[in-house]
């Protein structure tokens, strides 16, 4: 993250409520084109930060907005982000942030560029129609939305992995200028603001798309057509640099949570009944069940996070189901000691550090704002309780076989909700976020597996692991 750094310029600051970052080349003299780049739902300018490392380097200025009720913005987002209201809100904070761009004294105001992705390429392709000053457009992801001929220069990216929505989207829109066009090729001319081509990125999906070399040159070259600007020679920018080396350290969290568990909480504490609860097959049935069940009470938490609160309550749900189906609480441990709640705190704090100082530093902003502060509580007992009615489920059973048990119960939960969203029961957003999703549940798997293994009470696996699902779905959500 340090050499994605190197060379470039950055200052943030709140405009008008709008959490803006602008970049630019490091020693940059003169006035170069400037470029504001809006990122989708649940992401932020953090996960855009690619874009300004690879642009900034080509001799642009570049502006990461934070829409509302996302990243550091404390602003809420109408209605999930759709209808008049939502679309309103997000072009007034795409107009705070160009407007603060053209305003710099290294700016050429004449020379203003627009990038987006999925909400934010919706967002751009509404702001650039309404504003001719706007000389180019690059849309990543738009989907289904058309672009109007008013919008100058458009660039129309997607991932080939992506759904045919996306990918269909993109030729949509180049066709409706263009009846001929065809993914590839570009047509009309950038001097007088006519030039669309769209693009399919072969071998990514929604959020790859994002990190895709193709991707980031592709956006480069287009800009400098559309304002005939000559980028100096600089090496091709790794985009997946920031994003790449946070993996790495949540990674290294992973790995190393057990031996830190062994350390605080020796072997064995007490030790949790060895008796088999429930067999087998009856953990597997009750799994399944307890996500079932879990399906149709999404909304059982009112909390004002998009997408958080029926998440919390299906989690939430399956737990107290699959607490239900084991009929027996001998495994929650006897009385705690105060070296098993001291560790739980150690592990907690760990817990959060291990999500947060990466995500923070390459992909998110994973410091909680506004209602996400105190959402957090009824969103991590929602989580907790998924992670005890899991564990009265593995209670008893040898090493791998609770293993096996509980990599079941994740499983199911995540085919429960991604069958939620294609039925209609929950938005389709949850399918984009389910790698997320799945990341965050096998992280937990490993944190359980090793708490079994030290025998640690099931309470402390379900506060460590509920904070763990619930801290990454508090701050990623939109505020709504």
């Amino acid at each position: 993250m340090l050499g994605a750094d190197r060379g470039v310029e950055r200052r943030g600051v709140v405009v008008e409520g709008v959490p803006v970052e602008v970049v630019r080349g490091a020693g940059a003299a003169g006035r170069m084109p400037g470029v504001v780049v809006a990122h989708g739902l649940g992401a932020g300018g953090r996960l855009m930060r690619g874009f300004a490392d690879t642009l900034a380097r080509r001799g642009y200025a570049v502006a990461l907005v934070d829409l509302a009720g996302h990243g550091a913005s404390t602003r809420r987002l109408p209605g999930n982000g759709d209808g008049p209201a939502a679309e309103a809100r997000l072009d007034r904070d795409l107009d705070v942030a160009v407007r603060h761009l053209r305003a710099m004294p290294f700016v050429d105001g004449e020379r203003i560029g627009l990038v987006g992705h999925s909400l934010g390429a919706a967002a751009v392709i509404r702001y650039g129609a309404a504003h001719p000053s706007v000389g180019a457009t690059v849309a990543i992801s738009q989907g289904e939305m058309p672009v109007p001929a008013s919008a100058r220069n458009v660039l129309l990216l997607a991932g080939g992995l992506e759904f045919p929505a996306y990918r269909d989207g993109a030729v949509r829109a180049l066709r409706a200028v263009y009846p001929e066009g065809r993914p590839g090729r570009t047509y009309g001319d950038p001097r007088d603001g006519t030039a669309r081509r769209a693009v399919i990125v072969g071998g990514v999906e929604h959020a790859g798309v994002l990190f895709s070399p193709r991707t980031h040159r592709e956006t480069g070259a287009w800009l400098d057509a559309a304002f005939g600007h000559r980028s100096p020679p600089v090496a091709d920018v790794r985009a997946v640099q920031r994003a790449g080396s946070a993996m790495l350290l949540h990674l290294a969290a992973v790995l190393s949570f057990g031996a830190i568990a062994a350390a605080l909480l020796g072997r064995p504490y007490g030790h949790r009944e060895a008796r088999r609860r429930v067999s087998v097959r009856f953990a597997l049935v009750a799994a399944a069940v307890a996500v079932a069940a879990a399906v149709p009470v999404m909304g059982v938490f009112r909390l004002p996070l998009a997408m958080a609160w029926p998440l919390a309550g299906f989690f939430g749900v399956a737990g107290v189901v699959a607490l239900v189906c084991a009929r027996d609480a001998a495994f929650l441990g006897g009385r705690p000691k105060v070296r098993t709640i001291a560790a739980a705190a150690v592990l907690v704090a760990l817990t959060v550090v291990s999500f947060a100082v990466p995500a923070q530093l390459g992909w998110a902003h994973a410091v909680p704002v506004g209602p996400r502060v105190w959402a957090l509580v009824p969103i991590t007992v929602g989580t907790g309780l998924y992670c005890l009615g899991v564990e009265a489920l593995c209670a008893g059973h040898e090493r791998l076989t609770a293993i096996g048990v509980h990599a079941w119960s994740a499983t199911a939960a995540l085919a429960a909700l991604c069958a939620a969203a294609l039925v209609g029961a929950v938005s389709p957003f949850v399918l984009l976020v389910s790698p997320l999703i799945a990341g965050l549940l096998a992280w937990q798997g490993v944190q359980a597996a090793a708490l079994r293994a030290v025998r640690a009470p099931a309470w402390v696996t379900a506060i460590v692991g509920g904070v763990l699902l619930a801290w990454p779905l508090a701050v990623t959500m939109p505020i709504t």
